[in-house]
């Protein structure tokens, strides 16, 4: 379940914030009837239940944080336009109803309960709505910085036979590894059909063979390996997605799909511990996460590093390297004996 945020929601922020720019600065400047009469009366749900629900939660009237249902937004819809609307005018005279306001209420009510119920999942990101745009964002903010951290261990692999990349994205790494990998066999799963898309079409305009690459879309946590074992897994970017429970639960399915002897490739984020790197970390970090947090419904706040589950699952760290002052790093693990022998031992 997605924990609503209630005042924290970003919605309810941006809804406060829309109308305390039009009240005091936009209606001074700009005198358009939308602006004066009715822009307030869409942000009325958005900005106002959210604190009424939280008030509901800290009483126990409200039992559950889920994001609000469509029976309390249609409630509340109601109550506010028979109070502003209908008793309103019989109570002061000086308040006229409008039939329009009513109207834009409830348009803000839809919107509103559009984007909540769209963030009502299981809690797992949905990345196909920034897919169309990911490769030029990365480019524009990036540049080749997250493709040369990727590429880092590439060097470093031995020949190898079939690979698992888990949550490949939008395909860039896939080419790369195909190249230093001449004889392997590839398994891109991604949730996102629209990333795999990207994805498989990157590999149609490359000369590389696409029979030895297979493309699955499903929930990395649910999807079994279909009887496959890997001798090689790679993680890139995809841990720093979830908080520290399913940072442990993926780390040990997947290494539940590994052959005995087996390497993980982990490429992610993390905050350096201190200096002047630590701040400009969590600076991006925060910008990162708030934006992923309302465009791809993702439930991480911060990154988790799944070295402590890699160990147990009996790897042992190989080489590792960071980039861009600490923000970025590159890990290759390997596992020379299963599990249960590493633990015995």
């Amino acid at each position: 379940m997605r924990r609503f945020r209630y005042l924290l929601d970003p919605l309810c922020l941006l809804a406060c914030g829309l109308y305390v720019l039009n009240r005091f600065f936009l209606r001074e400047v700009w005198s358009a009837p939308f602006l004066l009469n009715h822009f307030n009366d869409l942000l009325l749900i958005p900005a106002a239940l959210p604190p009424v629900l939280w008030v509901q939660r800290r009483f126990g009237v409200r039992k559950t944080d889920e994001v609000p249902q469509w029976g309390e937004i249609a409630l509340y819809l109601v109550i506010w336009s028979l109070v502003a609307e209908v008793v309103g005018p019989l109570v002061f005279p000086w308040v006229t109803g409008d039939w329009r306001d009513v109207l834009a209420y409830a348009v803000g009510a839809g919107v509103a309960g559009t984007w909540w119920r769209s963030l009502a999942g299981p809690g797992r990101p949905a990345f196909d709505r920034v897919a169309p745009h990911y490769d030029w964002m990365e480019d524009l903010l990036a540049g080749q910085k997250l493709e040369r951290c990727r590429q880092a261990m590439l060097t470093y692999l031995p020949p190898l036979t079939h690979i698992l990349l888990a949550g490949e994205g939008h395909g860039r790494f896939l080419g790369a590894l195909l190249e230093v990998q001449p004889s392997a066999r590839v398994t891109c799963v991604d949730s996102s059909g629209k990333m795999l898309a990207r994805a498989r079409r990157r590999l149609q305009r490359s000369a590389q063979a696409e029979d030895r690459v297979r493309f699955v879309e499903a929930d990395l946590f649910a999807w079994d390996g279909e009887g496959e074992k890997y001798d090689l897994v790679v993680t890139q970017f995809i841990f720093d997605c979830y908080e520290r429970a399913e940072v442990e639960m993926l780390a040990r399915h997947l290494a539940a799909l590994t052959q005995p002897q087996a390497l993980w490739m982990v490429t992610d984020f993390q905050v350096p511990l201190s200096g002047p790197a630590r701040w400009r970390a969590w600076l991006i970090h925060r910008a990162m996460y708030l934006f992923f947090r309302i465009f791809a419904n993702l439930p991480a706040r911060q990154a988790v590093a799944p070295a402590p589950y890699l160990r147990e699952a009996g790897f042992r760290l190989q080489r590792r390297d960071e980039f861009e002052w600490g923000l970025l790093y590159a890990e290759l693990w390997e596992r020379r004996r299963a599990a249960g022998s590493e633990a015995a031992g």
